[in-house]
């Protein structure tokens, strides 16, 4: 029988499944637990909590790693395959090992048994929390996805929302069209969507970044050139206006370009017509213009470095991106999207944000925009594959702090780092121990390593780079001794 049945309570509170063999860490577990959750339940053996599963779904389940059935941290796997809920792992301070392998499998966090009721409270919180932010984000982004029809463009925000309105109100028809907005907001990815929604999309999309050449080559890239019209042009090369007739050319950076090739600009504006450097035909072609800056054009236009009549006719339909400031609700739902987008495509575990990193990261300026904001999520997945990122793992820039010096000493633990004050940073350092026993044990030979450490030979590369491991150190200690 369950020790508290939840059927027959009318606690809203949270509801707490313990595992435990252990009669007696199983009443003291129960009584630190009732002071803090509506419902605690009580299971003896990992057997017995899936039965329970299957009828009941706790908030979040806390299980020991030393179970009569089965055995260290293999009912993790068990327990995250029959439910979605936070799973913490209890374990003693002996079980360095099996703690470290639990986090790896996905435990949300570990205690040690003889933890105080202050330490359950907040490893609970915090994983809760995590949990119901990782819900709402899945929620959301379900919303966003049937709400919007950019599938590329994710976003809550109602600026962006405007945008996307502007989008679909400008995409059919062929009016020209001006995207303003800092480097980095997804200026051509908005050009995309205007042309994917437009009666061109069956037509070529062509996107250059004009501030990428010299006057002379950005003409050629343009408008083609005929054979021998300057040193180096050994034959007919169409430009970009030909290869995009009948569908959009993106000319992103235009703010960039000279005078004199905005007045060829307009021109072909104005006619749809041009000529090839060092050509005499007049070619005639169909193309919609969508252009971009960063450049705040009337300056530009004061300051005599951007024709007025050009920046007139470009400006027919403006659209401007608001910074990533601007729209802090948008951070986690990107964030989680590139953290699992580029760990599928690096083929590792994506890391999980913990509450108080992605609040600074919501409280952070983000100069760099969405561009820096995957930048950064790129980093994480290959310093911190299936582990948490903490606010300590932010750049200080963004968190305000110095850096946290990296241990230069031997292969040992600080006594003054406590496993239950600061639980990540003691798996790093645990980890990293275990990783040097490993190899040392092994003589750096990476194969044998990867499989008794229970890792793939990428994530091993991984940890030993992150931690400062080299498998010739092991492989010379070997040979002088």
């Amino acid at each position: 029988m369950f020790a508290n049945d939840p059927s027959k309570t009318g606690e809203l509170a949270n509801h707490i499944l313990i595992i435990e063999s252990v009669e007696v860490n199983r009443r003291r577990l129960k009584a630190k637990l009732q002071r803090i959750a509506g419902r605690v339940t009580l299971c003896g053996t990992a057997h017995e909590a899936v039965q329970y599963l299957i009828e009941f779904q706790p908030d979040a389940v806390l299980t020991s790693l030393e179970l009569t059935d089965i055995g260290g941290p293999a009912v993790i796997n068990l327990l995250i395959e029959r439910t979605s809920v936070p799973v913490i792992a209890i374990t003693s301070i002996t079980s360095i090992h099996g703690a470290v392998e639990a986090i790896r499998r996905g435990a949300a966090d570990y205690l040690d048994v003889q933890s105080p009721p202050d330490q359950f409270s907040d490893a609970l919180a915090k994983a809760l929390n995590e949990a119901r932010t990782s819900t709402r984000f899945d929620q959301v982004m379900r919303q966003v996805k049937d709400r919007s029809g950019f599938s590329s463009l994710l976003t809550q925000s109602p600026r962006m929302l405007e945008v996307f309105d502007q989008v679909r109100k400008v995409a059919g028809t062929d009016a020209t069209v001006l995207i303003r907005g800092e480097t980095g907001t997804g200026k051509e990815l908005i050009s995309r969507a205007i042309h994917e929604r437009s009666t061109r999309a069956d037509k070529p999309f062509i996107a250059v970044n004009c501030g990428a050449f010299t006057e002379s080559l950005l003409e050629s890239e343009l408008f083609g050139h005929e054979r021998g019209s300057f040193t180096g042009a050994v034959g007919r090369r169409e430009g970009l206006f030909e290869m995009a007739d009948g569908g959009s050319l993106f000319l992103d950076e235009l703010g960039e370009t000279s005078l004199n090739v905005q007045v060829n600009l307009l021109r072909v504006l104005e006619e749809m017509r041009f000529r090839r450097v060092g050509g005499r035909d007049s070619i005639r072609v169909d193309v919609r213009i969508i252009a971009a800056t960063n450049v705040e054009l009337e300056t530009a236009v004061e300051e005599k470095k951007f024709r007025e009549d050009l920046y007139y006719r470009l400006n027919v339909y403006p659209i401007f991106l608001p910074p990533m400031r601007a729209r802090p609700e948008d951070i986690p739902l990107l964030m989680r999207h590139f953290l699992d987008e580029i760990s599928n495509e690096y083929e590792l575990e994506a890391p999980v944000m913990a509450s108080d990193a992605l609040a600074a990261a919501m409280a952070y300026e983000w100069p760099g925009n969405v561009r820096q904001l995957r930048a950064l999520c790129e980093r994480w997945v290959i310093t911190r594959s299936g582990q948490r990122v903490e606010k300590e793992h932010l750049p200080n820039d963004m968190t305000g702090g110095s850096k946290i010096p990296r241990s230069t000493g031997g292969f040992h633990i600080d006594d003054s780092l406590s496993l239950r004050s600061n639980t990540e940073r003691a798996v790093q350092q645990i980890e990293k121990v275990y990783l040097h026993r490993i190899l040392k044990s092994h003589k750096g030979r990476l194969e044998p390593t990867a499989k008794a450490a229970g890792m793939t030979r990428r994530t091993l590369y991984s940890k030993m780079k992150q931690y400062g491991l080299n498998a010739h150190d092991y492989r010379e200690a070997s040979s002088a001794s």
